[in-house]
């Protein structure tokens, strides 16, 4: 009996040496983790006494119609009498980006930043569209990432959805996605200025 409590006590006292670092370990994680997502809100919330903030965007991994983006232009292409690929190229997709990018703009100087969003490739932020999904109505769903320029890790990401139309050609009903994807983009960045925190927000760790 007493071999017996004492192997107990010899069990109890080396798990205690076990477990007593693992959740010292543990609680020293969760501190850095609290000071980290800090520090990252601070700086979401400095981004807007920025002059210039560099956005590009991304179409490579959308799903557009359904389909891939190389098989819906593909189809495009085969039945048109125009030359559809190139113009999806040349004119149609970045004409969708500046639709976007000027609601944005024009909303965030009417709610009084300066900040500016557009191609400033040396801007101390970057943010990242990447454009997710596309539905025959327009509507549009991007998957937006916010980084400092010299950084690897994101300060954060969050999902912005653009309704689409309901008339016009798949270009117009594009246009009405992405201009109030970019009516959204900017509600979302002013809750970043405000809170450092957007809808859906994700910390990068």
């Amino acid at each position: 009996l007493d071999i017996m409590r004492k192997t107990l006590f010899l069990l109890c006292a080396l798990l205690l040496t076990i477990v007593m670092p693992i959740e010292s370990v543990l609680a020293q994680t969760k501190k850095i983790d609290k000071q980290e997502r800090k520090a990252r809100r601070e700086l979401l919330m400095a981004m807007w006494t920025e002059k210039e903030i560099n956005v590009t965007i991304d179409f490579s991994k959308a799903n557009i119609h359904g389909k891939s983006e190389a098989d819906f232009v593909y189809i495009q292409d085969v039945s048109s009498t125009e030359d559809w690929a190139a113009l999806w190229e040349n004119e149609y997709k970045p004409s969708l980006f500046h639709d976007l990018l000027g609601v944005y703009n024009t909303l965030m100087f009417d709610y009084g930043y300066k900040v500016r969003f557009g191609s400033f490739e040396n801007a101390k932020y970057q943010i990242r569209l990447v454009v997710t999904s596309i539905l025959e109505s327009g509507t549009t769903y991007l998957k937006v990432y916010v980084k400092q320029q010299d950084q690897q890790k994101y300060l954060c990401s969050f999902l912005v959805i653009g309704n689409g139309g309901r008339y016009g050609s798949k270009i117009n009903l594009m246009g009405d996605g992405f201009k109030r994807a970019g009516k959204e983009l900017a509600w979302q960045t002013i809750k970043l200025f405000n809170t450092g925190k957007a809808t859906g927000y994700e910390v990068y760790y």
